[in-house]
């Protein structure tokens, strides 16, 4: 019984994170491939929909059903202003380090080769450093939040991005853009990885590391990981390169969750640093 029982805790909390990683690569490759001719509107209408189901309904579906004790996922927010204030500490710093897009692009390179991603993965290294300083005397909360419904409304306003997209793509596409980073990337991106994908790891490697006031474990390093190879194979071939920057980015993202208690930090620090893409096409 206890091996059956050990058996289930490693294939819940281990295996399973990495089975709905693979699945969610798969969906995202496969939907690029569906044969049928679609409009720009469309397209995008559709891309942002796929993305929907498999970042923010998929992971919220999987830890309704399967986890009894659903507080260790960051799912339920506290105080708004709170998880505000870590996350634009944190941006004073991972913010203007995006600058280095520019920079590097002075130069010749770009983010999609070797040398261009290794100087942002050493940049957003050093972001990582100064994130720890800039939100050090910030509390840390060890004590899990009371459930609350606070994420459903977060989640009514992604299914609301993709209706208003339909509707108003064509006149206002850069709104659209921006309600898109914030309630589809930033909740979707969070809730898979950090609130998710992190947590499950969490509660199988626990957290027996510290950074300042703030207890982490594997779970951390693990699913930004993950998170910068996602990025690397959901284009067609791989671009490897992409997978160096976006784990430092991961890292800061893991690191204001668990300082926060809750995803709602790491959203809204996803959805800022996001931004200027509103006004670039990736």
């Amino acid at each position: 019984m206890d091996r059956l029982k050990t058996k289930r805790y490693v294939g819940i909390n281990l295996i399973l994170p990495i089975v709905v990683w693979i699945l969610v690569i798969v969906v995202f490759l496969n939907v690029k491939n569906i044969p049928f001719s679609f409009s720009e509107k469309d397209a995008i209408v559709l891309g942002y929909f796929v993305k929907f189901v498999m970042t923010i309904i998929f992971p919220m579906v999987v830890i309704d059903l399967i986890y009894k004790n659903k507080r260790n996922f960051g799912v339920f927010f506290s105080k708004f202003s709170s998880s505000f204030k870590l996350s634009l500490r944190a941006y004073t710093v991972a913010g203007p380090a995006g600058i280095t897009f520019l920079l590097i692009g002075i130069f010749g390179w770009g983010f999609d080769d070797w040398i261009g991603s290794f100087i942002l993965t050493v940049v957003y290294f050093i972001a990582f450093y100064f994130v720890l300083k800039v939100t050090a005397k910030l509390p840390s909360r060890r004590t899990l939040i009371p459930p609350n419904k606070q994420i459903a409304v977060y989640i009514i306003c992604s299914l609301l991005t993709i209706v208003f997209t339909y509707f108003t793509y064509a006149t206002i596409p850069w709104f659209s853009k921006i309600l898109y980073y914030i309630f589809i990337v930033g909740l979707g991106e969070e809730l898979l990885f950090r609130g998710y994908i992190q947590s499950s790891f969490n509660v199988f490697f626990g957290k027996p590391f510290r950074l300042g006031n703030v207890n982490f474990g594997w779970g951390l390093i693990v699913s930004a990981l993950l998170f910068g190879m996602m990025h690397a194979l959901v284009v067609v071939p791989p671009l490897w390169p992409w997978a160096l920057f976006t784990f430092a980015l991961g890292l800061i993202l893991g690191f204001v969750r668990e300082k926060d208690g809750t995803i709602l930090s790491a959203i809204i620090l996803h959805a800022m640093l996001d931004m200027p893409l509103v006004f670039f096409n990736v």
